[in-house]
């Protein structure tokens, strides 16, 4: 008996999580700062085209920043390398723009930005 409890406990917790995930409302635009020219990844354009969140977000809806292990961790790719892989690659494939100003404002370039 106790172990049904517990297990309907775990059940309820995982699903009050999950709406919890799926009700936070994804950013229509996101902006990158960039040395390179801010990035704005038109969030709400690739939802349509990806098939899963996870396609993108690999850590999950609510991981931590990209730069906590991107970056800081040898074994992990630099953010800027992540990024390129993971977008440039995915644009070749599924025939999306793939030079540097289709993805770069060059005219808002950051010196700040790592």
């Amino acid at each position: 008996m106790m172990k049904i409890r517990i297990g309907l406990i775990l059940l309820v917790g995982m699903l009050a999580g999950a709406t919890i995930v799926f009700a936070v409302e994804p950013p229509t635009v996101v902006t990158m700062q960039n040395k390179q020219g801010e990035v704005f990844f038109h969030h709400e354009e690739h939802l349509v085209a990806v098939n899963d969140c996870i396609d993108c977000h690999h850590m999950g809806l609510m991981p931590p920043a990209c730069r906590d292990c991107h970056g800081l961790d040898r074994e992990v790719p630099r953010l800027k390398h992540a990024f390129h892989r993971q977008c440039r690659n995915c644009h070749i494939k599924n025939g999306g723009p793939t030079e540097c100003d289709s993805c770069h404002d060059v005219g808002k370039k950051t010196k700040s930005a790592k």
